[in-house]
């Protein structure tokens, strides 16, 4: 009978153990940083379930990630066009220490206009320095949209269920824009929860946030 006590406290010896070593791992996860020197691309696609991005100018096409290493993103350019996505979809969220979950993705490229920009992100804020596209669509779940200067063709369309949207400075022709919880000011001026103005022209400028703010210079 003592043997079998003997063996009975080692497997409650060993599962204790196997059980505080994956604690400590899933408290303490693995943070990376990555960098990715690319081709010239003319199209942006990022479809990610998480993370902060970034847009920069700057002299070089170029792709640095910051965050946990089970979420290290697959980027890639191909036929032009740079594609952003995460190999594992699943991400897996903890009560502690939430600040190591966030991740974030900095794009620098030299300022030329894009042809075309889709940004797909479920838990994330999505920030540009200077933006020139033709034709753009960025859609958030929970996440600010920040853009300093914006510069489009064919008009460009910002989407956000929780969030604030910002744009400081663009060369829009119309405007559409809709908050449910939130105010609209445009250069300084509020204008309640929607506005309307020349939303038949060529650039229009689309945003939409069911809770936040936006707003417009």
């Amino acid at each position: 009978m003592n043997w079998k006590k003997t063996l009975f406290s080692i497997g409650i010896i060993v599962i204790i153990l196997i059980g505080g070593l994956t604690m400590f791992n899933v408290a303490n996860p693995k943070v990376v940083n990555q960098d990715y020197s690319l081709s010239k691309f003319t199209k942006v696609e990022i479809d990610i379930p998480t993370g902060d991005i970034v847009l920069k100018a700057g002299n070089k096409y170029h792709v640095s990630y910051s965050g946990l290493e089970k979420n290290v993103p697959k980027v890639e350019v191909k036929d032009s066009k740079l594609k952003i996505g995460f190999k594992n979809q699943i991400t897996h969220i903890r009560l502690f220490n939430f600040k190591q979950l966030n991740s974030k993705i900095v794009i620098e490229m030299p300022k030329e206009q894009l042809e075309s920009l889709n940004v797909d992100n479920s838990n994330g804020n999505f920030s540009a320095d200077y933006l020139a596209v033709k034709i753009g669509d960025i859609d958030l779940s929970n996440g600010n949209i920040d853009i300093k200067d914006l510069k489009t063709k064919d008009g460009i369309s910002f989407d956000t269920s929780r969030g604030n949207i910002r744009v400081e400075s663009s060369n829009a022709t119309g405007y559409d824009l809709d908050t449910s919880l939130g105010k609209i000011t445009i250069s300084g001026k509020k204008h309640g929860d929607s506005f309307e103005k020349n939303s038949d022209s060529r650039n229009v400028l689309e945003a939409d946030t069911s809770l936040g703010s936006i707003s417009v210079n």
